[in-house]
C-alpha cells in the first residue's frame, strides 16, 4: 500500500471516529449528565433548579468575558450557596465540571472555559 493510500484512509478512518465520537457526546447529551449528578448527590428540585441557573450564567459571562468572567472562587461561592450539603466535597466539583463537557451546548463551551482558565486551582 502506498504511503498516499495509507494516507487517504487515515484520513477516512479519523473523519468516522469523528462522526460516532459526536454521535455518543449528542446521546450523552441527552441524559443530562449535570442533573443525573445532581440527583445522585441528593439535590432536590429547587437546589437542582438553582445550580442549572448558576451553570447558566456562568456560561453567559463567560462567552461575554470581561469584568465579569467568573472565577473558580466565585463559582465554588455560588455552588455551595445554592447546594450547600457539598460543601468542602471536592470530588462533586471535579464531577461536575467533568459533566459539564458532555451535556447540552452551553456547558461544554463552559466547560472549554474552565479548561482554559485552569479550574480548578
Amino acid at each position: 500500500m502506498s504511503d498516499d493510500a495509507r494516507l487517504t484512509a487515515l484520513e477516512s478512518k479519523v473523519q468516522e471516529l469523528e462522526t460516532m465520537v459526536t454521535l455518543a457526546l449528542r446521546l450523552l447529551a441527552l441524559q443530562k449528565p449535570v442533573s443525573a449528578l445532581l440527583e445522585n448527590f441528593g439535590a432536590g428540585h429547587s437546589e437542582a433548579m438553582a445550580v442549572h441557573a448558576l451553570l447558566d450564567d456562568l456560561a453567559r459571562r463567560a462567552q461575554e468575558g470581561g469584568l465579569d468572567t467568573p472565577s473558580f472562587g466565585g463559582f465554588e461561592l455560588e455552588l455551595v450557596r445554592r447546594f450547600p450539603r457539598i460543601r468542602g466535597n471536592r470530588e462533586f466539583v471535579s464531577l461536575l465540571l467533568d459533566a459539564l463537557k458532555i451535556d447540552r451546548a452551553e456547558y461544554r463551551a463552559l466547560h472549554a472555559f474552565t479548561v482554559r482558565e485552569g479550574w480548578p486551582r
